[in-house]
């Protein structure tokens, strides 16, 4: 027993010895391969960068066009990193040498690759080259069973800026393989005025998600001649996610026909989500006018309305800011120490309700007035108030 345990133990230990060594050798070969990518990589990545930086000079094009191929692969990642990240000559520098040395063919070809690494890169590179011959084979990447190829797709599509593929992005979030609507509507925002027809279209999409996005996008580009469709969208659209984000378009589009359906949207009977993204929508539109409904608003017993509602106001100017201190005025005493106080005889819930919700956002106000004016923030009802 005694010999078979030393044994056992020698096996172990001649075990454990090997793993030690092949873990050295490891560590020893990585290392070196390490030192050889960087010894290769350091004269190309010296001119990569000073590309970047914005020494176009046609002889520093040339040096990394003539870079041996293992020299060349070595500087690659950072090639690629940068080309999706400078801007204006140094792009179109760093998109020459790309050309010249037969990136944009590869990539074509890569897009059409096995693996899914292979094929978000090949993506990637053909957008950061702005090939708008890609965009077929990209628009075919939208319904990739990987979905980093899908989202990597999208943003390449995005880069090429070529309005013909709006439609088939959009369409991308109702797929079997859905893209996150994030990653299509910057996509499609990027393409600029070219996309409102695919856009507008969009909104009579069967798919709720397709609708919502669209309908956003049109407000987040300022498609001021879409403003009917939108309103369109606010009145008669069956989902109140897509309602509500058409209210937040309208108040972003600022236009004047946008006042009428925003202010039917905060009527009661409708979903307090809608009646509050449409008050903070009647803010971002600015109109005075407003300024009455807004105040029958504040004391409504919906927290997200009443809330959105006196914020909405202050971005009124004047004419909001004198509703919030009216309702201050006749509500309880602010004062520190005071909050938990009965009501006064006489006064409603709802005058109470108001006059909390109207103070709280004067003294938001004051707060981000002080802190850019440099002074300390107080924490006694606002001077505007005139307690």
């Amino acid at each position: 027993m005694a010999g078979l345990a030393t044994a056992v133990l020698l096996v172990l230990a001649g075990a454990a010895l090997a793993l030690g060594a092949v873990i050295v050798l490891g560590r020893a070969v990585r290392r070196t391969r390490e030192a050889r990518q960087a010894r290769l990589a350091a004269p190309g990545r010296r001119v990569l960068l000073s590309l970047a930086a914005g020494d176009d000079e046609p002889e520093n094009q040339q040096t990394l066009v003539r870079l041996e191929p293992a020299a060349w692969r070595a500087i690659e990642p950072t090639a690629v990193a940068l080309l999706g990240k400078v801007r204006g000559e140094s792009h179109a520098a760093l998109v020459s040498v790309f050309e010249q040395r037969g990136m944009g063919e590869r990539a074509l070809d890569d897009v059409r690759g096995r693996g899914a690494m292979r094929r978000a890169r090949a993506a990637e590179v053909l957008g950061n080259l702005g090939r708008r011959d890609a965009v077929p084979l990209l628009v075919s990447l939208l319904g990739d069973r990987d979905p980093d190829v899908r989202a990597v797709a999208a943003r390449a599509l995005g880069r090429i800026a070529d309005p013909a593929a709006a439609a088939a992005l959009l369409d991308s979030l109702a797929g079997r393989r859905p893209i996150p609507p994030q990653v299509v509507a910057d996509a499609v925002m990027r393409m600029g005025a070219g996309t409102l027809e695919a856009l507008t279209a969009a909104l009579d999409h069967d798919a709720e998600l397709v609708r919502a996005t669209s309908v956003e996008v049109l407000g987040l580009i300022g498609a001021i001649t879409a403003a009917a469709r939108v309103i369109d969208t606010l009145d008669t659209d069956p989902s109140p996610e897509v309602r509500e984000r058409a209210a937040a378009a309208l108040g972003r589009l600022g236009t004047r026909s946008a006042l009428a359906p925003l202010l039917a949207a905060v009527a009661p009977e409708n979903p307090p989500g809608l009646r509050a993204r449409a008050a903070h929508a009647l803010g971002d539109l600015g109109a005075v006018a407003a300024a009455p409904a807004l105040d029958a608003l504040l004391a409504d017993p919906q927290h997200e309305v009443a809330h959105a509602t006196a914020h909405a106001l202050l971005r009124l100017g004047p004419a909001g800011r004198e509703v919030l201190e009216q309702a201050v005025a006749t509500g309880p005493d602010p004062s520190p120490g005071r909050h938990a106080a009965a009501r006064t005889d006489g006064l409603s819930v709802a005058a109470e309700r108001a006059a909390r919700y109207a103070w709280e956002a004067l003294a938001v106000a004051e707060v981000d007035e002080r802190r850019r004016d440099g002074a300390p923030a107080r924490s006694e009802q606002p001077t505007a108030v005139g307690r």
